[in-house]
């Protein structure tokens, strides 16, 4: 070999090496600093990813989204003690026999009426959703969450985070909201419902709060009214900034969901999880002196913060920070008290190292709190992630276990007189992400037939 070919030869493994090098070090560099193209990097592994996990839902084999594990014998109802459980229709809303679907059933599970709902046969256009990741892949990719029942037979529910929909008795759409809505529909004295929504704030010029980087999602408080359209909405992150309760609680501990979304080379999904508004009533504002009817009462999961606002001077009134943890659904009571869902999400399979979630009742005035029901081996339940519970006439209390498939009613004392599984296999339950049982004299509905 000639020493010209044994130069190039050395040239050449020397240019390769070197190559090797600098694409070496500026991998680590993109790892270590996730500069460019780190975020279009993680956003293709998170796709791949994503399609792993879910190609048994996408492939419509089996709706993983939906299913949970099985932590209760039986199926459909499996206690039924008449003469202790409050009277009424109970409405399901969940994933039942395959799709979406929303049931009122009578105590013994006979079915009164049933409203299967497809997404893509319901929101037709999805431009309003401004990221693709909420945009559902099927129909087994989005959850319905939040519902009610009007007396004319009528339901009103949210497609999580990609719409609100009004169908009357028969299954038939009276109007379509395409608005990012999302957890819990509540009614309004005027008739209309109280919605959290979803506003995308795409750059700085677009934001009123300039210490948030952008882009990113701002939860809202949102006014619909019963034909429909949005009458009133409030920035859930202006009630933070206009009440002083930036430092001590929403930048307390910086923004970690911005934080770890930046490291996940992620758009950043959301500040804050508001997930129930409930207005309260004429009937029960004597029951809270310190507040007035119309005033609303607030969940924020995250900060593990309950609140209640005045809608018309977003003044807040009152607020407390736990000891729920990553709770759903607080409600004002007729005994002065509120009653709140702490799911207790502990990180484990079946809530072992905090004991399971609880409904709590706190005295707003001393912030003083119990377990109604929960935390015991005996009165065991558990779901991770969302929940509710309601205070029945009779006393007794109808809650949702969502991800354990099962609603149960128990009287005061803790004892189960009403329970519903909905089983999906052996191993499995489906979710149930709300139960609300509608009293004798609700529904004016005297023939609930559809042809």
């Amino acid at each position: 070999m000639t020493e010209r070919k044994k130069s190039f030869d050395r040239s050449k493994a020397a240019f390769w090496l070197a190559s090797f090098l600098i694409v070496f070090c500026y991998g680590v560099m993109v790892g270590r600093f996730r500069v460019f193209p780190f975020s279009i990097m993680k956003l293709g592994e998170d796709a791949v990813s994503s399609v792993i996990q879910e190609r048994k839902t996408i492939l419509g084999v089996r709706p993983e989204h939906f299913l949970g594990k099985a932590r209760n014998e039986g199926k459909g109802i499996t206690r039924y003690e008449k003469d202790r459980t409050a009277p009424g229709l109970t409405l399901l809303e969940g994933f039942f026999d395959g799709s979406n679907e929303i049931r009122l059933i009578s105590p013994d599970g006979s079915m009164v009426r049933n409203w299967r709902v497809a997404f893509f046969n319901l929101i037709k256009d999805t431009s309003f959703i401004k990221d693709d990741y909420f945009v559902p892949k099927t129909d087994w990719n989005v959850e319905i969450q939040g519902a009610v029942a009007l007396p004319d037979g009528s339901v009103v529910f949210n497609f999580e985070r990609t719409g609100l929909v009004k169908l009357d008795r028969c299954g038939a759409v009276v109007w379509t909201l395409h608005r990012m809505t999302h957890h819990s529909v509540e009614p309004s004295a005027d008739g209309g419902f109280w919605v959290p929504g979803l506003r995308y704030v795409e750059s700085k010029d677009q934001s009123p709060f300039p210490m948030l980087p952008t882009p990113y999602y701002e939860d809202t408080l949102m006014k619909i009214s019963a034909e429909g359209e949005v009458v009133k909405e409030i920035s859930f992150l202006g009630l933070f900034f206009g009440n002083n309760l930036v430092s001590g609680i929403l930048l307390a501990n910086g923004l970690p969901g911005i934080e770890l979304a930046k490291s996940r080379g992620k758009v950043p999904q959301e500040i804050t999880h508001l997930n129930d508004i409930e207005e309260l009533s004429v009937e029960l504002a004597h029951r809270f002196p310190q507040f007035a009817a119309g005033d609303l009462l607030l969940s924020e999961r995250d900060y593990n913060l309950i609140m209640v606002v005045d809608p018309n001077t977003q003044k807040v009134k009152w607020y407390q920070q736990g000891p729920w943890l990553r709770q759903h659904d607080p409600d004002f009571g007729e005994n002065k008290k509120i009653t709140i869902f702490s799911n207790n999400n502990d990180s484990t399979q079946d809530g072992t190292l905090l004991g399971g979630s609880t409904v709590l009742e706190l005295d707003p005035i001393s912030g003083e709190v119990r377990t109604k029901f929960g935390g015991d081996p005996k009165r065991r339940m558990y779901t991770d992630i969302r929940g509710k519970h309601q205070i029945l006439a009779n006393g007794n209390m109808l809650i949702t276990e969502s991800n354990s498939g099962r609603v149960l009613e128990v009287d005061s004392e803790g004892n189960i007189v009403w329970e519903f599984i909905n089983r999906y296999d052996e191993t499995s339950v489906a979710i149930v992400t709300q139960a609300t049982r509608y009293p004798d004299g609700h529904f004016t509905v005297r023939d609930w037939t559809c042809q």
